[in-house]
């Protein structure tokens, strides 16, 4: 068998547990997800489920990671066409209405909020935005090096979010995203300027 094969064939086995998992984290709390239920939901034994990942918490940062790279390949291709800032304020929509479609999955990692795997996730959020500033698909906050604005929108986005999750009497998502632009580009959203 080819690496190349072989690499394929480890990729789809792998796939098989993400999967899985988000199955699973879809009606049960991290805490009440065992490895071997992951496994049984990948139709794989407990000895498989580590040649990949060597713990929950380990599949639950790469299912986290799966999903906003698909998520992010996806804004690309809806707002590629977009200038700025009518670009970024499009993606925002498009993120914060897949988090809030994502909700359940989220709150149900609420038991690592707290530990080193939301730094993980932030710090792959700050890479990947970095990449879009670095490269121009992205405009944002001029005259600030995109290694500062990468953080700074990534945990500003994170508290958003965070803060939308946990105050549900909050306005619409959509009256987030309107703040949130009026935050970075200081002045009113495209939709706004439209009216």
């Amino acid at each position: 068998m080819t690496d190349a094969l072989l690499s394929q064939r480890r990729q789809k086995t792998r796939l098989i547990f993400i999967h899985a998992f988000l199955r699973l984290i879809v009606t049960r709390d991290l805490d009440k997800i065992t490895v071997s239920d992951i496994a049984n939901e990948a139709d794989y034994g407990r000895w498989a489920f580590y040649q990949y990942f060597e713990s929950k918490e380990a599949i639950a940062f790469a299912a986290f990671v799966y999903w906003m790279n698909e998520l992010d390949a996806y804004v690309l291709s809806v707002v590629k066409d977009l200038a700025s800032p009518e670009r970024e304020y499009r993606s925002w929509n498009i993120l914060c209405r897949a988090f809030e479609q994502q909700q359940a999955f989220f709150s149900r990692l609420d038991s690592l909020i707290a530990s080193e795997w939301y730094s993980r996730a932030k710090e792959f959020l700050v890479e990947q935005f970095l990449s879009h500033l670095r490269t121009g698909r992205f405009a944002l906050m001029n005259g600030v090096r995109p290694e500062i604005a990468a953080r700074l929108y990534v945990v500003s986005i994170m508290e958003l979010i965070e803060y939308w999750h946990s105050h549900p009497e909050t306005e619409s998502i959509d009256a987030l995203v309107d703040e949130f632009f009026i935050f970075i580009f200081n002045q009113a959203p495209p939709n706004r300027l439209a009216k």
